[in-house]
């Protein structure tokens, strides 16, 4: 029997990294600049080439949030964490505004 997966706005508000982290550069403005999109994988990456060290810490810091979230979800559903990254990212792709980046067949398309 497959297991589904029910992910709650608030687990959503986490991954998407919209509690409000304490950097310079959020997230969100982030996201609204272009300088970072969504990835098949439930991961952010910057999307031009020689991100700044802000920007890379940005990244650094959501993706590791982020594989928390998804590891301790894979361990309470017992389900494989790749899994629970695909469906993750297709929430969050699902979620995308206008202008955001996401990574669609190894490139970045705009929605």
């Amino acid at each position: 029997m497959k297991k589904f997966l029910q992910l709650s706005i608030l687990t959503i508000t986490l991954i998407c990294g919209l509690s409000g982290a304490a950097f310079a550069m959020d997230l969100n403005a982030a996201k609204q600049s272009g300088l970072v999109g969504e990835k098949p994988n439930g991961l952010i990456a910057a999307t031009l080439p020689n991100p700044s060290a802000e920007l890379l810490d940005l990244v650094n810091t959501t993706n590791a949030g982020r594989m928390e979230v998804y590891k301790d979800m894979a361990d309470k559903q017992n389900i494989p964490l790749k899994e629970i990254q695909a469906i993750a990212a297709e929430k969050i792709y699902s979620l995308a505004g206008q202008g955001d980046f996401l990574m669609i067949n190894g490139k970045w398309v705009k929605q």
